[in-house]
């Protein structure tokens, strides 16, 4: 029988429309990229090197391919698919050759960059194709990534592997889960056997085009592990149990996947024509050479930290004039993709692998450079679909459902959850009118002391009110600039740092927009404070708990003697006011006088590097908040009976299981409160980072906000500081409101 091919639905000639969209503004905001974007780094050896090759075929040398490789730390491929796009072109001089540390080029001969720029441009179409096929959102976000736009719309090689990924990545999506262990019959076995070959070719390509893509071979042998998990296969000793031998179940796993793994070996070699002459020799040498530039003045220069990856994700391109991309929405996708993240390891683990796994190397790796965040900027957008059916589609389409049921029952008699529900809101409404003269005080003290200054701030953040204009602003400049702005009585104007006017002036949202985006600031983007108050509330609130959790377990375990005096002990930390203990950890963490540099016989210079401030600075907040925690948890092991441990050790369970399980399920709700005051006091900590003098990556928010408000020995930009707390301000409602949700559902399933 042959087997008819099925029609499409309604809803598949929707997706395939809205893929088509998306692949169109893809090509359209990389064709304005082209246009707009300077000559970067690194054009220059890759259009030379694309001139090479262009240049031997054209002169019937097809050997080149065999002796040439520009660059040779990278692999030739898209060099050569460069070199091939340019041979159509009329030959012009080759661009000299220049060192890899020096400035982009003043210039570079035409049309030829244009052209393989749009080689580019259509390779990065390509992976949004790919993605879009997976999802049309996932591949929208990918469509409008500024980084993407950026580094697939110059002559760079991030467009083809990151195109050929994640095409690898769909083949093997559409090839079926790797666990399932029901072969498939028939055709369906030949068209699974045919997607995961063009899985094993498209990975081979994208690793023949850049090294580090190879790391979505990992994801992909990580997720068919995860998928087939052959140790969970029964297992026996003997040919007479009912279980198979471990050689047996190894192999049952290694059989389908050894081909996938040679076929990928291949096509990579074949790929890589400059290694054919001395396959192991070439290429250790290429390999060689990024550990040796990973070490190298170059890299340390940057003073970049180990999390410069999740920076460049706290912001978007930040190194060119407004208006080179027509959206900047990145931070928004970052964002979604942290919300969509579980239901991305859900749904489609392997890109949630792929994102794990890119995410770890671009932490380890030396090398900081942000074309790299082409390694994970399509699982990302994939979690930031994800992250949007969360936020957005999923309420609407639960409102929807309620507003059908609702216009429903209007149209005869009131059903009864209307009717109680109606009921409740009169009931509400007596009550508050009874409370109101009880509440009004506090309302008003909460409108004067909080809401008003917000407000104000608020409104600075739309002006340029600075020192020199300080007299202005507080006679009534700034709430006149502002409301004048927003009538739209008053144009706005561009924001200049260096102005020395005395007047205030009305600058629109631009400030917002900016610090939204990112800023560069000479070394590093603005995005880099916010993204690292962010790590730090996650980090240091983590240890925190950590170890307030861990010590009221000791400290709660029957038959410990003083226990009153470790309690007392402990909650010290927490006692000493938060200045006063910066200060005696300065006098203990100084580089040159402190009791570490006197006990390490050196200077202690730990400023100099990120990553050993961060550390430090781990240590320092640890300290100021794990009694808190302690307190909390005592409080919280107290109220879980211990008649539920205990008939979980008659089940068998273990001293690990049971406090997995069962204490810390029960433990977590009454902890969620702490975890909010700590995590709030966390993101806008400043005492520790000012006290300590902790370098420029490893400050937050609210450190870098008071060093551009102080008018003593800062620039007092007022108004840039007061966008910086609404950004803050609007974050950290965000925070507070997703822990909320959270803490509300640890309830139900810890109390139901």
């Amino acid at each position: 029988m042959i087997a008819r091919p099925r029609r499409p639905t309604a809803l598949g000639l929707a997706r395939a429309l809205a893929a088509i969209v998306v692949v169109l503004i893809a090509l359209l905001l990389r064709l304005v990229a082209v246009d707009r974007l300077p000559i970067d780094f690194d054009e220059d050896d890759y259009l030379r090197a694309g001139q090479l090759y262009a240049n031997g075929l054209r002169d019937g040398d097809p050997g080149i391919v065999l002796r040439e490789n520009y660059r040779p730390e990278h692999p030739p491929l898209t060099k050569l698919v460069t070199g091939l796009a340019l041979l159509a072109l009329e030959p012009v001089a080759e661009i000299p050759d220049r060192p890899t540390t020096a400035d982009p080029a003043k210039t570079l001969p035409e049309p030829h960059l244009t052209v393989a720029r749009i080689v580019q441009v259509v390779e990065g179409a390509v992976g949004v194709a790919a993605l879009a096929a997976v999802s049309p959102l996932a591949g929208f976000y990918l469509a409008i990534h500024s980084w993407t736009i950026k580094y697939t719309s110059q002559v760079m090689l991030e467009a083809l592997p990151a195109a050929l990924s994640m095409i690898a990545v769909l083949a093997y999506l559409r090839a079926g889960r790797a666990g399932d262990k029901r072969p498939p019959a028939g055709g369906r076995s030949r068209r699974r056997l045919a997607w995961l070959s063009v899985s094993a070719v498209a990975f081979g390509l994208a690793c023949a085009s850049k090294y580090p893509y190879g790391i979505l071979g990992l994801a992909i042998l990580a997720d068919w592990a995860w998928s087939t998990r052959p140790w969970h296969a029964p297992v026996a000793n003997d040919r007479s149990g009912d279980g198979r031998s471990r050689i047996a179940v190894a192999a049952s796993w290694v059989r389908p996947l050894a081909p996938w793994v040679v076929a990928a070996a291949a096509v990579f070699l074949l790929a890589d024509p400059y290694l054919w002459p001395d396959p192991l020799g070439r290429l250790g040498s290429s390999l060689t050479y990024h550990l040796g530039y990973a070490g190298s003045e170059a890299v340390a220069d940057t003073g970049w930290p180990s999390w410069q990856g999740l920076v460049w994700l706290s912001g978007s391109v930040p190194f060119h004039d407004p208006g080179t991309f027509v959206v900047s929405l990145d931070v928004v996708i970052t964002a979604l993709a942290v919300v969509g993240f579980r239901r991305l390891w859900g749904r489609q683990r392997v890109l949630a692998l792929w994102l794990v796994l890119a995410g770890v190397f671009l932490l380890v790796w030396p090398t900081k450079w942000p074309q790299y965040l082409l390694l994970i900027s399509a699982p990302v957008a994939a979690a930031a679909a994800h992250g949007t059916w969360i936020v957005v589609l999923e309420p609407l389409r639960r409102r929807l459902v309620r507003w059908r049921a609702r216009a429903a029952g209007a149209s005869g008699t009131p059903t009864r959850p209307a009717a109680r529900r109606s009921q409740r809101i009169r009931r509400a409404a007596v009550d508050l009118g009874r409370a109101l003269p009880w509440l009004a005080p506090g309302l008003l003290a909460v409108a004067v002391l909080c809401i008003l200054p917000l407000l104000f701030e608020a409104a600075m953040s739309l002006t340029d009110f600075s020192r020199s204009s300080i007299r202005d602003g507080i006679n009534g400049g700034v709430l006149r600039e502002a409301i004048g702005g927003l009538t739209g009585s008053i144009p706005a104007r561009a924001f200049d740092l260096d102005a020395t006017g005395r007047e205030v002036h009305y600058v629109g949202p631009e400030l917002l927009a900016a610090f939204t985006g990112g800023v560069w600031l000479g070394g590093n983007t603005s995005a880099m404070f916010p993204a690292f108050s962010f790590l730090w509330m996650i980090v240091s609130v983590g240890l925190q708990a950590v170890v307030g959790i861990a010590v009221a377990t000791v400290i709660e375990r029957p038959g410990l003697r003083f226990r009153v005096f470790w309690r007392t002990l402990f909650i010290l930390p927490w006692a000493i006011p938060e200045f006063a203990g910066a200060i005696a950890w300065r006098t203990i963490v100084d580089p040159n006088s402190g009791w570490v540099a006197l006990l390490l016989g050196s200077p202690f210079a730990w400023p100099d590097s990120p990553d050993a401030a961060l550390l430090v600075l781990l240590v320092v907040g640890t300290w100021v908040g794990w009694p808190l925690m302690m307190l909390v948890a005592i409080a919280g092991l107290r109220t879980i009976p211990r008649s539920v441990s205990d008939a979980a050790r008659l089940d068998g369970a273990g001293a690990a299981a049971r406090f997995l399980r069962i204490t810390l399920p029960l433990l977590l709700p009454l902890l969620a409160p702490a975890l909010i005051i700590r995590a709030v006091a966390a993101f806008n900590q400043f005492y520790l980072f000012y006290i300590l003098r902790a370098p420029d990556p490893t400050i937050t928010s609210a450190t870098f906000s008071y060093y551009v408000f102080d008018s003593s020995g800062g620039p007092g930009l007022f108004a840039v500081s007061a966008a910086i707390n609404v950004l803050t301000l609007v974050a950290l409602a965000v925070v507070v409101i997703w822990f909320l949700r959270w803490r509300d559902r640890a309830e139900r399933v810890a109390f139901w």
